[in-house]
């Protein structure tokens, strides 16, 4: 087999090229598992759960069927918001500890 040299250059960009492939074919679909979702917004697996648990609405940003899903309009909108600081499920529990 012989290999030119020239083409030996070239790796980088196909592996560049590659990998944008990939993150479109995630960037593509609406709903996202828990490992596309890490990967979408450049998060660890382990901290999508403590956002799961702690910022984000079941049936608005994610959902159980089987699996989680999120949704990945959501996803966008959350890293978009001014509100980061403010935490959604903490505001609820509020709203309910005040009304009990």
């Amino acid at each position: 087999m012989n290999i030119k040299f020239e083409n030996l250059e070239k790796i980088d960009e196909v592996l560049n090229l590659l990998k944008a492939l990939k993150l479109s074919q995630v960037t593509d679909k609406k709903w996202l598992n828990i490992s596309e979702a890490s990967k979408y917004l450049g998060y660890s697996q382990d901290y999508m759960h403590i956002l799961k648990n702690d910022e984000f609405i079941e049936g608005k940003h994610y959902y159980k069927k089987g699996k989680l899903l999120f949704d990945k309009f959501e996803l966008d909108n959350w890293v978009t918001s001014n509100f980061s600081a403010i935490k959604p499920k903490e505001v609820v529990n509020q709203i309910l500890k005040d009304i009990i």
